[in-house]
């Protein structure tokens, strides 16, 4: 699970001011150089901030926004350093807690310690532009050339992996990622089709605060993987605009009537070991949510894996096939 959607938002609304906290020094971020020059090739990317000179075959790479580490991960490249995911490490598979297990810890969401960053000494920095804005990147840049990326949205996981594929020497990597992925869902759309024209679809969780619940929006990465590439139609009651660039929306538990109503298949989030955040364990318990027509039917379903590039894309639907799709079907 990523950090609340209350902390999310409020560190996204805030993109007009530096996202991330110096908590160091700043003579330690003017220790490297953002040229590139550290020897071997390079070659210049295109980047949410401009043109960057990076080493075409990066050793130590350093993924400081909060999905970035896993979108390497599905890159085949390892990481150096990434930020301190000790609060939500329950929430990861063992494969990606195994992952960052050796990565230098360089401060925590909307807060990156610069001096721990420069001492891990990374050739390459990466991050998307939703959590990175430009004067940190002028910083970022000052230890390491930093490509940060940024996709039409918050959940364009498609462009934001092809660009940090790109960046990062593993495009013939993601290629073949992509190329799996695509044939998975294909297959599964069309062995399911019925399956998924015969209902109405919402993925919901936890809201912004207590007594609140949200809708990941197709702007969102799961909701984006929901409605753009799977097809599955969202309840009639559910707003889709996504005025605040979130990829999600909050609302009152007392709507949670009229925004659900009609839905037939209620998705959700769930830890690796099968149990729900208490947040959202709270929003299902709820007087209001048991009125539903999917807590009367059972339909609600709680999925691990979670949304962040083809991988883990193919992944959440492999998930979908065996614990909705199939038994759906039957």
């Amino acid at each position: 699970m990523r950090p609340s959607p209350r902390l999310r938002a409020a560190l996204a609304a805030a993109i007009i001011v530096p996202l991330f906290a110096v908590t160091a020094c700043a003579s330690a971020a003017g220790s490297s150089s953002g040229d590139g020059s550290a020897g071997g090739d390079t070659h210049v990317v295109d980047t949410v901030y401009g043109k960057v000179t990076v080493p075409t075959d990066p050793e130590r790479v350093a993924a400081i926004s909060y999905d970035t580490p896993w979108q390497v991960m599905s890159l085949d490249l390892p990481v150096v350093a990434a930020i301190d995911y000790t609060q939500w490490i329950d929430g990861y598979t063992d494969e990606q807690q195994a992952y960052i297990a050796d990565a230098q810890k360089v401060g925590t969401y909307g807060e990156i310690n610069f001096e721990a960053l420069a001492g891990a000494a990374p050739d390459v920095i990466v991050g998307d532009a939703y959590e990175v804005d430009e004067a940190t990147f002028a910083r970022l840049n000052e230890i390491a050339p930093t490509v940060i990326v940024g996709g039409d949205e918050r959940g364009d996981w498609q462009s934001l992996t092809e660009d940090l594929a790109s960046a990062l020497g593993a495009h013939d990597t993601w290629e073949e990622a992509k190329t799996s992925y695509e044939a998975r869902r294909d297959e599964v759309k069309e062995q399911y089709a019925d399956v998924i024209a015969a209902n109405t679809w919402a993925n919901f969780s936890l809201g912004d605060e207590a007594g609140q619940f949200s809708i990941q929006l197709p702007t969102g990465s799961t909701g984006n993987l929901i409605v753009n590439e799977m097809g599955l139609t969202y309840g009639e009651g559910i707003p889709l605009d996504d005025e605040g660039g979130f990829g999600y929306a909050s609302f009152s538990l007392e709507q949670i009537g009229t925004i659900l109503d009609g839905v037939t298949v209620g998705l959700t989030y769930a830890n690796p070991d099968g149990s729900k955040m208490p947040a959202i364990q709270e929003v299902i318990d709820s007087s209001l949510f048991q009125q539903l027509d999917i807590a009367k039917s059972g339909h609600v379903y709680g999925l691990v894996t979670g949304v962040t590039d083809y991988r883990s894309a193919e992944g959440w639907i492999d998930e979908l096939t065996t614990e909705v799709l199939e038994p759906l079907s039957k």
